[in-house]
């Protein structure tokens, strides 16, 4: 019972609760994927983290006729870049390994 306490004590002391700066660049970052689609009340977020000055995930949202399935997405100095709007995989791959990683 006493070793019990003494480690709630321990712990009570650790800061392991989420970065609120990230939480905060998150919240923006999906607020701005959500005004970049036709219906933003319908997306649907997985994944996203901002691990430095960009916030990535994916996303999933509705176009009227279904989902589009989720595609990531790199939100970047206000600017949202979507896997759909490129021509090639391996130009989200390049962007993901150097701002999502």
């Amino acid at each position: 019972m006493k070793r019990a306490f003494a480690l709630a004590l321990l712990l009570a002391g650790c800061d392991v609760g989420p970065d609120p700066a990230e939480m905060d660049r998150v919240r923006q970052g999906t607020e701005t994927v959500r005004k970049q689609l036709a219906l933003p009340q319908s997306a649907l977020f997985k994944g996203v983290v901002s691990p430095r000055d960009a916030v990535c995930g994916e996303v999933n949202a509705s176009i009227g006729l279904g989902r589009t399935g989720y595609e990531r997405f790199i939100v970047k100095g206000g600017k949202v870049a979507l896997s759909s709007q490129f021509t090639t995989d391996a130009e989200m791959d390049a962007l993901w390994a150097a701002d999502c990683k």
